[in-house]
Protein backbone atom coordinates (compact mmCIF):
# COMPACT_ATOMS: atom_id res chain seq x y z
CA UNK A 1 0.00 0.00 0.00
CA UNK A 2 0.74 3.71 -0.38
CA UNK A 3 3.32 5.63 2.15
CA UNK A 4 1.64 6.79 5.28
CA UNK A 5 0.83 10.52 5.72
CA UNK A 6 3.49 13.31 6.50
CA UNK A 7 4.16 13.48 10.22
CA UNK A 8 3.80 17.26 10.84
CA UNK A 9 0.16 18.23 11.86
CA UNK A 10 -0.56 21.10 9.41
CA UNK A 11 0.63 18.44 6.62
CA UNK A 12 -1.10 15.89 7.69
CA UNK A 13 -4.36 17.36 7.85
CA UNK A 14 -3.71 19.04 4.56
CA UNK A 15 -2.90 15.62 3.50
CA UNK A 16 -6.47 14.17 4.63
CA UNK A 17 -8.44 17.03 3.33
CA UNK A 18 -7.15 16.52 -0.02
CA UNK A 19 -7.47 13.01 0.00
CA UNK A 20 -11.54 13.82 1.41
CA UNK A 21 -11.70 15.87 -1.42
CA UNK A 22 -10.08 14.11 -4.17
CA UNK A 23 -12.52 11.47 -3.92
CA UNK A 24 -15.59 13.84 -3.62
CA UNK A 25 -14.43 15.89 -6.75
CA UNK A 26 -13.53 12.14 -8.95
CA UNK A 27 -17.05 10.88 -7.58
CA UNK A 28 -18.63 13.57 -9.22
CA UNK A 29 -16.39 14.47 -12.20
CA UNK A 30 -14.84 10.74 -12.42
CA UNK A 31 -11.56 10.61 -14.15
CA UNK A 32 -10.91 13.80 -16.12
CA UNK A 33 -11.35 15.67 -12.84
CA UNK A 34 -9.72 18.67 -12.10
CA UNK A 35 -6.60 18.71 -9.84
CA UNK A 36 -7.16 22.47 -9.41
CA UNK A 37 -10.77 21.65 -8.12
CA UNK A 38 -9.50 19.06 -5.86
CA UNK A 39 -7.06 21.65 -4.44
CA UNK A 40 -9.90 24.56 -4.34
CA UNK A 41 -12.65 21.68 -2.84
CA UNK A 42 -9.57 20.58 -0.05
CA UNK A 43 -9.01 24.86 0.64
CA UNK A 44 -5.22 24.40 -0.17
CA UNK A 45 -3.08 25.53 -3.57
CA UNK A 46 -2.12 24.12 -6.18
CA UNK A 47 1.51 23.80 -4.73
CA UNK A 48 0.45 22.13 -1.90
CA UNK A 49 -1.57 19.29 -3.65
CA UNK A 50 1.17 18.32 -6.17
CA UNK A 51 3.92 18.28 -2.82
CA UNK A 52 2.03 16.06 -1.30
CA UNK A 53 1.17 14.12 -4.87
CA UNK A 54 3.30 15.09 -7.78
CA UNK A 55 0.89 13.24 -10.19
CA UNK A 56 -3.12 12.23 -10.79
CA UNK A 57 -2.10 8.73 -10.32
CA UNK A 58 -0.52 9.00 -6.56
CA UNK A 59 -3.38 11.10 -5.88
CA UNK A 60 -5.86 8.51 -7.20
CA UNK A 61 -3.93 5.70 -5.61
CA UNK A 62 -3.74 7.13 -2.21
CA UNK A 63 -6.92 7.82 -2.12
CA UNK A 64 -8.14 4.48 -3.45
CA UNK A 65 -5.36 3.32 -0.50
CA UNK A 66 -7.30 4.96 2.16
CA UNK A 67 -10.27 3.28 1.47
CA UNK A 68 -8.99 -0.42 0.96
CA UNK A 69 -7.26 0.37 4.61
CA UNK A 70 -11.00 0.94 6.28
CA UNK A 71 -12.29 -1.94 4.46
CA UNK A 72 -9.27 -4.31 5.77
CA UNK A 73 -9.12 -2.68 9.07
CA UNK A 74 -13.34 -3.17 9.26
CA UNK A 75 -12.59 -6.71 9.92
CA UNK A 76 -11.11 -6.38 13.33
CA UNK A 77 -14.61 -4.53 14.46
CA UNK A 78 -16.53 -7.13 12.84
CA UNK A 79 -14.14 -10.09 14.18
CA UNK A 80 -14.98 -8.61 17.89
CA UNK A 81 -18.53 -9.00 17.71
CA UNK A 82 -18.51 -12.48 19.03
CA UNK A 83 -20.49 -13.80 16.73
CA UNK A 84 -18.65 -15.14 13.10
CA UNK A 85 -21.15 -16.25 10.81
CA UNK A 86 -22.90 -12.37 10.98
CA UNK A 87 -19.33 -11.22 11.60
CA UNK A 88 -18.52 -12.53 7.79
CA UNK A 89 -21.57 -11.36 6.42
CA UNK A 90 -21.40 -7.84 7.75
CA UNK A 91 -18.01 -7.23 6.34
CA UNK A 92 -18.90 -8.71 3.29
CA UNK A 93 -22.09 -6.27 3.24
CA UNK A 94 -19.39 -3.76 3.88
CA UNK A 95 -17.50 -5.33 0.66
CA UNK A 96 -20.11 -4.78 -1.72
CA UNK A 97 -20.74 -1.19 -0.26
CA UNK A 98 -16.90 -0.73 -0.90
CA UNK A 99 -16.73 -1.74 -4.47
CA UNK A 100 -20.17 -0.10 -5.60
CA UNK A 101 -18.77 3.58 -4.36
CA UNK A 102 -16.10 3.11 -5.66
CA UNK A 103 -16.61 2.55 -9.68
CA UNK A 104 -15.93 6.20 -10.81
CA UNK A 105 -13.04 6.12 -8.22
CA UNK A 106 -11.28 2.54 -9.86
CA UNK A 107 -12.25 4.00 -12.79
CA UNK A 108 -10.09 7.15 -12.28
CA UNK A 109 -7.21 5.39 -11.13
CA UNK A 110 -6.96 2.83 -14.15
CA UNK A 111 -7.23 5.85 -16.29
CA UNK A 112 -4.30 7.37 -14.64
CA UNK A 113 -2.44 3.90 -14.29
CA UNK A 114 1.01 4.97 -16.56
CA UNK A 115 2.43 1.12 -16.06
CA UNK A 116 2.16 -1.31 -19.63
CA UNK A 117 -1.59 -2.12 -20.70
CA UNK A 118 -1.70 -5.43 -20.62
CA UNK A 119 -0.18 -5.74 -16.94
CA UNK A 120 -2.27 -5.28 -13.76
CA UNK A 121 -0.68 -2.37 -11.53
CA UNK A 122 0.99 -3.77 -8.69
CA UNK A 123 -0.69 -1.69 -6.32
CA UNK A 124 -3.93 -3.92 -7.16
CA UNK A 125 -1.89 -6.53 -6.65
CA UNK A 126 -1.00 -5.24 -3.29
CA UNK A 127 -4.66 -4.16 -2.24
CA UNK A 128 -6.20 -7.81 -3.15
CA UNK A 129 -3.43 -9.27 -1.22
CA UNK A 130 -4.20 -6.76 2.20
CA UNK A 131 -7.79 -7.92 1.88
CA UNK A 132 -7.55 -11.59 1.32
CA UNK A 133 -5.11 -11.68 4.58
CA UNK A 134 -8.00 -9.53 6.47
CA UNK A 135 -11.02 -11.78 5.30
CA UNK A 136 -9.06 -14.62 6.04
CA UNK A 137 -9.69 -14.54 9.39
CA UNK A 138 -13.13 -13.71 9.37
CA UNK A 139 -13.64 -16.45 7.01
CA UNK A 140 -12.28 -19.23 9.14
CA UNK A 141 -14.05 -18.43 12.01
CA UNK A 142 -17.19 -18.71 10.21
CA UNK A 143 -16.13 -22.09 9.53
CA UNK A 144 -15.02 -23.29 12.71
CA UNK A 145 -18.48 -21.79 13.42
CA UNK A 146 -20.51 -23.76 11.14
CA UNK A 147 -21.65 -20.43 9.37
CA UNK A 148 -19.80 -20.86 5.95
CA UNK A 149 -19.08 -24.01 4.16
CA UNK A 150 -16.11 -25.62 5.08
CA UNK A 151 -14.55 -25.59 1.30
CA UNK A 152 -14.80 -22.03 0.84
CA UNK A 153 -11.32 -20.50 0.25
CA UNK A 154 -11.05 -16.63 0.72
CA UNK A 155 -9.67 -15.88 -2.28
CA UNK A 156 -13.35 -17.41 -4.05
CA UNK A 157 -15.42 -15.78 -1.22
CA UNK A 158 -14.58 -12.46 -2.30
CA UNK A 159 -13.63 -13.06 -6.11
CA UNK A 160 -17.50 -13.80 -5.70
CA UNK A 161 -18.49 -11.12 -3.68
CA UNK A 162 -16.54 -8.78 -6.10
CA UNK A 163 -18.33 -10.02 -8.87
CA UNK A 164 -21.74 -9.47 -6.89
CA UNK A 165 -20.93 -6.26 -5.88
CA UNK A 166 -20.07 -5.27 -10.00
CA UNK A 167 -22.92 -6.91 -11.48
CA UNK A 168 -25.93 -4.72 -12.15
CA UNK A 169 -26.67 -1.46 -10.65
CA UNK A 170 -25.42 -0.76 -7.36
CA UNK A 171 -28.95 -0.85 -6.00
CA UNK A 172 -29.09 -4.68 -6.63
CA UNK A 173 -25.92 -5.52 -5.03
CA UNK A 174 -27.18 -6.20 -1.24
CA UNK A 175 -29.82 -8.56 -2.87
CA UNK A 176 -27.25 -10.04 -4.77
CA UNK A 177 -25.32 -10.62 -2.16
CA UNK A 178 -28.30 -12.05 -0.31
CA UNK A 179 -28.64 -14.72 -2.98
CA UNK A 180 -24.40 -15.06 -2.90
CA UNK A 181 -24.62 -15.99 0.85
CA UNK A 182 -27.58 -18.34 0.32
CA UNK A 183 -25.34 -20.37 -1.53
CA UNK A 184 -22.53 -20.39 0.54
CA UNK A 185 -24.22 -21.72 3.63
CA UNK A 186 -24.26 -25.12 4.36
CA UNK A 187 -27.80 -27.00 4.52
Amino acid sequence: MTSRPPRRADARRNYERLLAAAETVLNAQGAGASLDDIAKVAGVGNATLYRHFPTRERLIEAVYDRRIRALCDATEKWAASGRPGEALVGWLREVVVHITESRVLGEAFMAAYQGPADAEPPQITAWHRSVHEAAAPLLAAAQEAGAVRPGLGVVELVALTTAVARAGTPEQAAGFLDLLLEGIVPR
